[in-house]
C-alpha cells in the first residue's frame, strides 16, 4: 500500500515546518518562509492583480522581506518616489501616467530619480539587517532600492 509512505512524507514535512518555526526566536509573524507568509504574499499579489496592477509591479512583493509581518504591514498599492533636481524627495500615488511622466522627466534631466515602490524601507524580519544597514539603502532617498523599480516610460 502507498498510504504508509504518504503518511511518512506528510509527518516529515510537518516536523520540518515545526522545526523551522522553533528555530525562529522572533515570534511567528517575523519568522521567514512560513506557511502564513506564503498565504499573505499570495493574498497581496492576488489583490494587486485584481486591481489591474502590471505584473512587473506585482513582482515587487517578492522582493520584500520573507515574513508574514512584512506582508501584513505592506501597503496594498504602489507609490512613486521621485527626487527633484534640488534633492527634494516626493512620494505620490502610482498610476501608469504618473510613472510615464516622471520617467520622461528623469530622461530629460528635470528630475533626478524615480522609483515605483511598495514601501520605502525594507522590513527587518527575524535575523535580517535593519533597512539602513543594507547595501541597497540610499540615504538621500531614504529608500531600499532592492525592492523598488526604476520608473518606465
Amino acid at each position: 500500500m502507498k498510504i504508509i509512505p504518504l503518511c511518512s512524507a506528510f509527518l516529515l514535512a510537518c516536523f520540518q515546518a515545526q522545526s523551522a518555526l522553533a528555530a525562529c526566536s522572533c515570534g511567528p509573524t517575523y519568522c521567514t518562509d512560513t506557511p502564513a507568509y506564503a498565504t499573505e504574499l499570495a493574498r497581496k499579489k492576488a489583490a494587486a492583480k485584481a486591481d489591474g496592477a502590471p505584473h512587473r509591479l506585482i513582482a515587487l512583493y517578492d522582493k520584500r522581506d520573507r515574513c508574514e509581518a512584512a506582508m501584513t504591514i505592506s501597503p496594498d498599492g504602489f507609490s512613486i518616489l521621485h527626487q527633484e533636481t534640488d534633492g527634494t524627495v516626493v512620494v505620490d500615488a502610482w498610476s501608469a501616467e504618473n510613472e510615464k511622466n516622471d520617467a520622461a522627466a528623469v530622461a530629460a534631466g528635470t528630475m533626478k530619480a524615480c522609483y515605483v515602490i511598495i514601501a520605502r524601507k525594507a522590513f527587518a524580519g527575524c535575523g535580517a539587517k535593519p533597512a539602513e544597514q543594507r547595501a541597497d539603502y540610499d540615504k538621500a532617498l531614504e529608500l531600499n532600492t532592492g525592492a523598488a523599480r526604476t520608473c518606465e516610460k
